[in-house]
This record gives C-alpha cells, structure tokens and sequence, in this order.
C-alpha cells in the first residue's frame, strides 16, 4: 500500500477527471498530470468500477494486485518529471477481462492483472517521456 501521501485525494482525483489528459492501453486507462513542482514524488490511486463486478471482494482482489504491482513498477521506472496518476479500468474492455478471469482461481487471477497492468504501465511511461521529451522541445524552440 502506498503511504497516504503518494495517494490522490479526492480532488485530485476530481481535478484529473476533467482535465481530461487521459492515455488508455488495453485493459487500463490513465488520468494525469504533471506533479506540483515542490513534491518529489510521483501520487498514484486506483479505481476499479462496479460494472466490472458487484461484489466488493473481487473488485478489491483486482484493486490490491494493481497496487501491489504499482508500487514494484513505480519504484523500477524512473518519470522523467513526477506525475499525479489515477488508474481505471477501461469501461470498452471490462467485458473482454470478464470472459478472460472467468472460472479462474485467485491466484492466476492476479498473477493476469499485474501482467496486463505491467504492460499498460510501460506503455505510459514511453508515452509520458515522449510527451515531456516533445513539450521540452518545443518550449527550447519557442
């Protein structure tokens, strides 16, 4: 679990909501925005939404092993500036990830998150170097 400080609050989370920088890969979509430039660190929740499952146990199953995997991921892969993140589910493929953890135990059920979500993470992080790789360009050029 990441310390309540590398968690958003809710108006942060409101706040990247309609702000509307939004990066989606596969099964996971990124709400996201540059950090204050006086925090040294990245802010990172997570939502898992009830159309996935209306049980509470397993939308929390897939809550914790993204998390878990966050924080492996966040502490590997250096941002290039630190970003505030919240992380959905993405609502087109809910139904594809339900067929894919049907009649799944547990276990490869979270060993299949984290895979999907290591791979939408690095995805966001080549999109987020690019971005802030082309943005300091173009503000050099200006």
């Amino acid at each position: 679990m990441f310390p309540k400080y590398k968690r958003l609050k809710t108006k942060d989370v409101l706040f990247l909501t309609k702000k509307r920088k939004y990066f989606s890969n596969w099964f996971f979509g990124f709400f996201y925005i540059q950090q204050y430039p006086n925090r040294q660190y990245n802010q990172i929740s997570f939502h898992v939404s009830i159309k996935y499952n209306k049980h509470a146990t397993e939308r929390n199953l897939i809550k914790r092993a993204v998390i878990k995997q966050a924080e492996i991921l966040v502490k590997q892969w250096l941002f290039t500036k630190e970003q505030k993140i919240f992380i959905t589910l993405n609502k087109n493929k809910i139904p594809i990830l339900q067929k894919e953890f049907e009649n799944k135990n547990k276990k490869d059920i979270i060993l299949g998150i984290q895979n999907h979500f290591t791979q939408s993470f690095i995805a966001l992080s080549r999109h987020l170097w690019n971005y802030s790789a082309t943005s300091s360009i173009t503000e050099k050029s200006s």
